[in-house]
């Protein structure tokens, strides 16, 4: 088949672009950067260079600036919006151009429900929650269900994704390695994960299986606490100092601070049920596979 990735020079990208060339699909990039081979757009002035558009068959949107990457400004959440909202009522529009489309897939995050504890979990019918961020998913999901009267539509909602090249273990890793490394806040706040190989191979699985709808892409739900001991141990270290006080993330990083000291219980259920089955189920299992 023929995809088309946008989002694909991304971490998430690179990886499912070489899982579909294994099994002997085509993949075609969008990207900002002129490429006789990539398709080449520009978010700005809406503009998607049509070449090989006509040949998609299944479009997979994996645009979205880093969430915890800056301070949640007034011009970050439009830059986080834009990419994100923007970019998919962009693929829309061009729809028209890509008249072999079967099948639309859109990265969301687990980010929609909010913050509000349910130790059963939260499943796909569940409502959004009511903060910042929460919001922000639900118009992101609500520009993909544009697609929805044309082609069956998908949505993946993904956790924190476990890599050793970037993303949030690189970010958490280091001061660990320097000996500083702690527990944010009560340390009881959940940190709903999934291994890089099991998000490709679930993304994969919902191609294959042609699944439509949302599902919760985590493999296990961990408490900061059981998180970041696991982590200082894959690397031999210990962690000693006491408990960083939610008050100091607040200051620092202002509401952003959210995602650090609150975190909530997601169920994976959906996706099982469709037969799918995680590798790495167990933390310390996904730790020493990523070889830290």
């Amino acid at each position: 088949m023929n995809f088309l990735i946008a989002g694909g020079t991304g971490l998430i990208g690179q990886e499912l672009r070489k899982a579909l060339l294994n099994k002997g699909h085509n993949v075609f990039i969008l990207s900002r950067t002129n490429d006789e081979d990539l398709i080449t757009w520009d978010i700005k002035s809406k503009n998607i260079e049509r070449k090989f558009l006509d040949k998609v068959e299944v479009v997979i949107n994996l645009c979205g600036e880093g969430i915890a990457d800056k301070r949640w400004t007034k011009k970050r959440r439009q830059e986080l919006k834009d990419s994100r909202v923007e970019t998919t009522k962009l693929l829309f529009s061009y729809r028209k151009y890509m008249p072999n489309l079967k099948h639309y897939i859109s990265a969301s995050g687990i980010t929609c429900y909010g913050s509000l504890s349910n130790p059963s979990g939260y499943n796909e019918k569940d409502s959004f929650g009511n903060d910042y961020i929460s919001s922000l998913v639900k118009e992101w999901e609500s520009a993909a269900e544009l697609f929805t009267d044309f082609v069956p539509t998908t949505k993946i909602r993904m956790g924190i994704v476990l890599t050793k090249n970037g993303g949030a273990i690189e970010k958490m890793i280091k001061p660990i390695r320097f000996g500083l490394g702690s527990v944010i806040a009560s340390g009881e706040q959940i940190i709903s994960w999934i291994h890089i190989d099991d998000l490709i191979s679930l993304f994969i699985h919902v191609i294959e299986k042609k699944l439509i709808g949302t599902f919760n892409a985590i493999s296990q739900n961990t408490s900061n606490r059981e998180f970041i001991n696991d982590l200082a141990n894959s690397i031999n270290k210990k962690i000693f100092l006491p408990a960083i006080p939610a008050i100091f993330f607040r200051f620092i990083f202002g509401e952003m601070s959210t995602l650090l000291i609150n975190g909530v219980h997601i169920s994976n259920h959906k996706i099982r049920s469709t037969g799918f089955r995680f590798k790495y189920s167990n933390l310390n299992l996904a730790l020493k596979d990523l070889k830290l």
